[in-house]
């Protein structure tokens, strides 16, 4: 049964031995903020130490952050990222270096983040500048919030992980329509942020796509990793402390993907509810979980490129057309994705 999904992961690493040279070349700190995770899900020690290398020298800031350059975070590809999910690659990085034993980095990032945790909700703000060195806390965002929480937990830092994962129970809570929309914001004052509407431009930072998660849109361009994120670290959370609330929440946002049009089944940013669906079958044995791991997973097998990688269809045609830091961010995070499904179905 996981045969094709070991045979799809063996395809990334063939995709990253071929282009290995181009790859550590790579000068945007979107191509490698996953990198090192995806390097020691599959095993690779000298590649997991060169990228820990890159990561160090090239990207971590003697403030605590990692960004391309001193006054730019990078992710040229993806404007709307920074101004919206500010230390999300932060969050796989720390994981990252705490898994490959770099604990004073590690710790290093940490702090930084720490820095973003609104001491009144627990979530952590979106975004920050790096000219000025400010952070902006007009908005608490579940990515941010998330990723920093699966650092905390993977550091030891458990107390700020609750408050993290205590706003995010709040943030399913407050949703008015549960069955139409996830709202993915909180405003400081503890409302939810809905006025999201002014656009449905997926470029735009502040247009609804980038803040909403809409059921009643075609399932395809929808971010659906919006509801994913907040799945595995609610599910992680559970797995850390017992408490049944956790759980509850992270099914809570694992079935709102359920609510969604048909086509999010073949939406590349579904891979979040995958990877938050099979460890929600390690921790329960509900075979639901694992069959909704299992057909995301199988579409992205059968996408897959004969090289090993895949191609944002929405934009690209082919790999060749498709920049080289967009195609290592999508290999690397389904290659460390599938390998974790791996484990938790065999689990």
């Amino acid at each position: 049964m996981l045969g094709k999904y070991l045979a799809a992961i063996g395809k990334t690493v063939e995709w990253t031995e071929r282009n290995w040279d181009r790859i550590i070349n790579e000068a945007d700190l979107q191509g490698h903020y996953k990198a090192l995770y995806f390097a020691l899900s599959v095993g690779d020690m000298p590649k997991a130490a060169k990228f820990r290398e890159i990561i160090c020298n090239k990207f971590l800031r003697s403030d605590g952050d990692f960004r391309q350059d001193e006054d730019c975070k990078g992710f040229k590809l993806f404007p709307c990222l920074p101004p919206n999910r500010y230390i999300y690659p932060n969050g796989w990085i720390v994981v990252g270096l705490q898994r490959l034993g770099l604990y004073g980095h590690a710790v290093k990032g940490m702090d930084f983040m720490l820095k973003f945790q609104d001491e009144k909700t627990g979530g952590f703000f979106h975004s920050f500048n790096p000219v000025n060195k400010e952070i902006d806390k007009s908005s608490i965002c579940c990515s941010c919030t998330s990723s920093a929480g699966l650092a905390c937990l993977a550091c030891g830092r458990t107390e700020n992980a609750l408050r993290a994962g205590d706003f995010l129970l709040k943030l399913l809570e407050l949703q008015p329509e549960p069955e139409k929309y996830f709202f993915s914001c909180m405003n400081p004052d503890g409302t939810l942020h809905t006025d999201v509407f002014r656009s449905e431009n997926q470029w735009d930072p502040q247009g609804r796509k980038q803040k909403c998660l809409s059921a009643v849109t075609d399932g395809l361009n929808e971010l659906t990793w919006l509801i994913g994120k907040p799945s595995k670290f609610l599910a992680k959370l559970y797995s850390a402390t017992g408490e049944k609330k956790y759980l509850k929440g992270a099914v809570k946002a694992f079935d709102f993907f359920h609510c969604l049009d048909k086509n999010a089944w073949k939406n590349y940013a579904s891979c979040k509810t995958m990877w938050s669906a099979a460890e929600l079958y390690r921790l329960t044995g509900e075979r639901r979980f694992a069959e909704t791991a299992m057909k995301i997973a199988d579409f992205f097998c059968e996408s897959q490129t004969p090289e090993g990688a895949w191609i944002h269809t929405l934009w690209y045609k082919s790999e060749q057309e498709q920049p080289l830091s967009m195609t290592m961010d999508i290999v690397f995070e389904f290659g460390s994705e599938l390998s974790d499904l791996v484990f938790d179905l065999e689990s």
